[in-house]
C-alpha cells in the first residue's frame, strides 16, 4: 500500500488558515483563481515579523534538537528535499540577506527560506497563491521582506 507522506509544515499552514484574525475558517478558504490573484503569506512564528524571524533563525538549532517551538530549521539539503518532495516546490529566486523563495505552480504554495553559512536553512514564511507568472518580489513583500 502506497502512503503519501504528510508534509512537516503543512499542519502549521493549515492552523494559520483556520485561525486568520477576524475571519472564520470558511472565509479563509478561497478558490485557486482567488489565491493566484491575491497571494497570501504568514510568518513562521505567529505574530512575529518575518524579518525578526530571520534574525532569530541565525542561531536556532535544528528543529529535531529544539527545546521550544521554533521555525522549521534543518540541514539545507533535507529542507530542500522536503520542499521538493512534499510540496512540489523549486527554488524560484534569491532575495536579500540570505533568503530564497521556493514555489510550486502545481500546489500553489510558496516558502521563504533563510539559508545560513553553516548549511542550515530555516523556513521564515510561507503562503498560498504562487504562480510562475508573478514577480518573485510580490512574495518577498507578502512575507514582510523586501527581497
Amino acid at each position: 500500500m502506497n502512503m503519501i507522506p504528510v508534509p512537516r509544515i503543512a499542519p502549521a499552514l493549515l492552523a494559520v488558515l483556520l485561525a486568520l484574525p477576524g475571519q472564520s475558517a470558511q472565509a479563509a478558504i478561497q478558490t485557486r483563481e482567488e489565491n493566484m490573484a491575491n497571494p497570501r503569506g504568514w510568518s513562521a512564528i505567529a505574530g512575529m515579523d518575518p524579518r525578526a524571524v530571520r534574525e532569530v533563525a541565525r542561531t536556532l538549532p535544528l528543529s529535531e534538537n529544539a527545546v521550544d517551538d521554533q521555525p522549521w530549521c534543518d540541514r539545507k539539503a533535507e529542507l530542500e528535499r522536503t520542499l521538493r518532495h512534499d510540496f512540489g516546490e523549486s527554488k524560484v529566486a534569491s532575495g536579500g540577506e540570505g533568503t530564497t523563495l521556493w514555489g510550486s505552480q502545481v500546489m500553489g504554495t510558496w516558502t521563504v527560506v533563510f539559508e545560513r553559512p553553516d548549511a542550515t536553512s530555516c523556513v521564515i514564511a510561507s503562503g498560498i497563491g504562487f504562480s510562475d507568472g508573478t514577480n518573485p518580489e510580490v512574495f518577498f513583500v507578502k512575507a514582510g521582506l523586501n527581497g
